[in-house]
């Protein structure tokens, strides 16, 4: 007596001692699920390292770029004490003229070339600076040309290229985890996994209501979420198929 009480008790945490709801039946849920790969959307950002002013030549200059169709631009040098024009004057793009001297350390290079692009294009990078290096941050996400050196001696490096938002033909989902809830329980009690079709199935269910769930990316913030179907078994031997769960990776 005292085990069957121990036992209902136990049973109580898991599955409330509720027998039209949880495993133990003749009845079975299947279903489908199906995934999508989606990439979020990402902007560009550049790296570039400054040299001192003996390491630039009057004309120098190299190029920043926006996502397709965006104003693009070309950063040159201009040392006056030269009487040439140093503007390239590269078709397509904006110019954004640095004054440099001879005597300049890399520090004022990267200082000067950084309050020119912010003067210039503010509406379209946001610039920080660590000493000699500065980070420009592309506003606008999309496909973007990575920043090119061309003719200068920086050097510059991309630590994240720009991307448009990609979603992905829907497919099977292999192998994703099918989570199944009896009744109004806040837990999961049984775990699946799909399979090549991306079905899956849960046998020896008694009468009663279950919710099955999958994880999925939340395209909107990029955190977790889940996607669930509700089902209901009427009747004995029976076999419920939920609707199908499609879930972004």
């Amino acid at each position: 007596m005292t085990k069957t009480i121990l036992f209902c008790m136990a049973a109580t945490l898991l599955f409330a001692c509720n027998k039209t709801e949880g495993p133990g039946g003749t009845s079975s849920i299947t279903g489908f699920v199906k995934s999508q790969n989606h990439e979020s959307a990402r902007v560009e950002i550049s790296e570039v390292l400054f040299t001192q002013g003996l390491s630039v030549e009057h004309g120098d200059y190299w190029v920043l770029n926006n996502p397709i169709g965006a104003e693009q631009f070309y950063i040159y040098y201009d040392n006056p004490t030269w009487p040439s024009d140093t503007d390239p004057g590269l078709t397509g793009r904006t110019g954004i003229a640095v004054e440099f001297n001879y005597s300049d350390s890399n520090v004022e290079i990267a200082s000067n070339t950084m309050d020119e692009i912010e003067t210039e294009a503010s509406d379209h990078y946001t610039l920080t600076r660590n000493v000699d290096i500065v980070t420009i941050t592309n506003k606008a996400t999309g496909e973007t040309a990575n920043a090119d050196k061309v003719t200068s001696p920086f050097e510059i490096s991309t630590t994240q290229s720009g991307k448009s938002a990609l979603i992905e033909t829907i497919q099977p989902a292999i192998d994703e985890k099918v989570y199944l809830i009896y009744g109004d329980n806040d837990v999961f009690g049984e775990l699946e996994r799909t399979g090549g079709n991306g079905e899956y199935i849960f046998n020896n269910l008694t009468q009663g209501s279950y919710t099955v769930y999958c994880v999925s990316k939340d395209i909107a913030s990029g955190l977790t979420t889940t996607i669930s179907e509700t089902v209901e078994i009427t009747a004995n031997k029976t076999i419920v198929t939920a609707g199908e769960i499609q879930i972004f990776n």
